[in-house]
């Protein structure tokens, strides 16, 4: 059990958005994050941002593994849904997002690969889209603080 200084965020989106890179973007406070591969399981880091305890977990985006959504999210305080912002909203996102909108999850959403595509997102539902680079670190610790006032202010 999480006690009040704990927050729990999951990392959600389709297959290859960069919610790996975004979830060690964010435990490494790296400028830039290398990495190559593809994550079959899951993804795990903890941090500390403005005085909380924050436990990040980064869901596999292939379908074959959409189980793993349902499990990560038992118990999260609030969710970063990473889009590849050069193929824009897909069907995995449109779930993900409608789930965490009727479950009235806060949630932020990363608008990722900006150097391939900056247009605009055009979401369903109302929520914040920041727009990243993660393989630069680009928006990201900035949406995490924004999603991270969403959760403190829901206490």
């Amino acid at each position: 059990m999480k006690n009040n200084k704990e927050i729990k965020i999951v990392v959600l989106g389709a297959y290859n958005t960069g919610k790996t890179t975004t979830l060690e973007c964010i435990c490494h406070n790296k400028a830039k994050v290398e990495y190559e591969g593809t994550t079959t399981g899951l993804d795990y880091g903890n941090t500390m941002i403005l005085g909380e305890k924050v436990h990040l977990f980064g869901s596999p985006g292939q379908e074959r593994f959409h189980f793993m959504r349902k499990i990560l999210s038992e118990g999260l305080d609030g969710a970063i849904v990473v889009v590849d912002n050069s193929q824009g909203i897909t069907q995995p996102d449109q779930e993900i997002m409608h789930s965490l909108h009727t479950n009235h999850i806060p949630y932020v959403v990363f608008a990722n690969k900006q150097d391939l595509n900056s247009a605009n997102l055009k979401l369903a539902y109302h929520a914040p889209v920041i727009p990243t680079i993660a393989h630069e670190g680009n928006g990201i610790m900035e949406g995490l603080e924004l999603l991270l006032e969403m959760v403190k202010s829901r206490r």
